[in-house]
């Protein structure tokens, strides 16, 4: 598990509480293993209240789960709950690039360009997996903050937690082909040329592909997984 210094918590139970929650979603803390607080409370060095705010804030969003004699686990990722944050990721993005066409400032579209070419550089040089993942997540966050709905983007990632969970599972197989590069590119053009009535197309083949790994990654992954 990381500790993730650039985390600002209002109290220590917020920064346990963020700290736990990036390390789930970022699969430092794995589907299935188990939490104790006496670990967590060495590791953050602050007593267990903090600890079991930020736990009861993590069981509020679905992350964690105590089972009576037993203890608290990661909830293991629930294929449902994927398919649902797939659906509603792809809805609102499309309107969020059609939005784009309409109205998307310059400054913008040259970020979108430049984590593109981030992207080839990486793709065809260091193949860092995670760099490139990370840049994946950025481009899209770079489109609604472009049409000025930063908080939309932060609201709607709260609904699709085991998405996100499978998304970073997926991370280190993105880079094994230009598939995500081009989906990236196509997308680019779209907003750059002001084509809305091509998004919904340009998403749904974007985001197929990892409905169509989920199979591999649960064969693959079988303990990750809620059954």
């Amino acid at each position: 598990m990381k500790i993730y210094e650039n985390i600002v918590g209002k109290t220590n139970a917020d920064f346990v509480y963020k700290n736990l929650k990036r390390n789930i979603l970022e699969l430092n803390l794995l589907p299935g293993a188990e939490i104790k607080e006496q670990e967590l409370s060495a590791i953050f060095n602050v007593s267990r209240t903090p600890i079991r705010e930020a736990l009861l804030l993590l069981k509020h969003d679905g992350l964690i789960k105590t089972l009576p004699q037993s203890g608290t686990f990661v909830k293991k990722i629930d294929k449902d709950k994927f398919e649902i944050g797939q659906i509603l990721r792809i809805c609102v993005e499309v309107k969020m690039i059609q939005l784009a066409c309409n109205n998307f400032p310059q400054e913008y579209l040259d970020k979108l360009k430049e984590n593109i070419e981030k992207q080839k550089f990486i793709y065809h040089t260091t193949k860092n997996a995670e760099e490139y993942h990370r840049l994946d997540v950025d481009f899209h966050r770079i489109i609604f903050t472009g049409v000025g709905f930063t908080e939309l983007y932060k609201i709607t990632s709260k609904e699709f937690y085991d998405y996100l969970r499978v998304r970073k599972l997926n991370s280190s197989n993105k880079i094994k082909d230009d598939y995500i590069l081009k989906s990236h590119e196509q997308i680019y053009e779209i907003i750059k040329n002001r084509r809305p009535e091509l998004a919904q197309e340009a998403l749904d083949q974007h985001f197929i592909r990892l409905k169509k790994k989920l199979p591999l990654l649960i064969e693959e992954y079988p303990e990750y997984f809620k059954q």
